[in-house]
């Protein structure tokens, strides 16, 4: 049986994802901060194929103690491991306060680099496995408002980049999968101005669809709607005045 290893997989995406992997008939492990959410999930049918628990991916020790209580039920195996877990702050970099920065790079960036490293050994003893990294479409250009979380997704699709590359000698696939806005707590405080032309028109579960349709798939990144990919073309092919010049006008500035 296929086995799934899910972080922030309490709410919103991560649990989307969850879902689609169980129905689907894997072996799921849920993991999030928030252990007493997993737990109530564990105790409902949809999820009776499954372990879980708490897992904390700012701390090298609580990842750890996750992965191997995943891989003892799981004997060893480690087919998928979705790196999911994120947060995030808007408003102008100037005025959010620091401690907001902060999470934002130790889960966004530290607690995705703990998960994947340690992950490791695991991916590479399982045939034909795959790592999924969680990106954004805000790591095409930096997002005015959004500006440590985007340049956080910068660092996601190019360590994805990386490890694809460096990780392909292993039999280990690296995929980045970019949504834009989509319609969870996460997205609830973005600012009005944001929202204007970068509008919430996805749900967590076209997020889940397009993860296994990536697992079937031959890319490494995949971005997610069609406005946003016409997006990302255009920055990519204009100039970078005018590549910013278009940013602008889709933020609002």
């Amino acid at each position: 049986m296929k086995t799934v290893f899910i972080t922030g997989a309490a709410a919103g995406i991560g649990l989307a994802i969850a879902k689609r992997f169980a129905t689907e008939g894997w072996f799921v492990g849920l993991y999030d901060i928030n252990k007493e959410a997993i737990d109530q999930l564990l105790q409902t049918q949809e999820f009776s194929n499954a372990c879980g628990g708490h897992c904390d991916v700012t701390s090298r020790d609580s990842v750890s103690r996750a992965l191997q209580g995943f891989a003892e039920r799981s004997g060893g195996r480690l087919d998928v491991l979705v790196n999911n877990a994120g947060v995030l702050a808007s408003g102008l970099f100037a005025d959010i306060d620091h401690a907001a920065h902060e999470r934002i790079i130790q889960v966004n960036v530290q607690g995705l680099t703990n998960v994947a490293q340690i992950a490791f050994p695991w991916l590479k003893k399982t045939p034909g496995s795959t790592l999924v990294n969680m990106c954004s479409v805000s790591s095409v250009h930096g997002i005015p408002q959004l500006a440590v979380y985007s340049a956080s997704k910068f660092y996601v699709n190019g360590l994805s980049q990386a490890l694809s590359i460096e990780w392909a000698e292993h039999g280990i696939r690296v995929l980045a999968i970019k949504p834009p806005f989509v319609k969870t707590a996460m997205v609830e405080n973005i600012p009005e101005q944001l929202m204007d032309k970068f509008t919430v028109d996805l749900v967590p579960e076209q997020i889940a669809d397009v993860v296994m349709s990536a697992l079937n798939g031959s890319g490494q990144s995949y971005i997610v709607s069609m406005k946003a990919k016409v997006w990302a073309a255009l920055v990519k092919l204009l100039p970078g005045r005018l590549g910013r010049g278009l940013t602008k006008s889709l933020t609002g500035y």
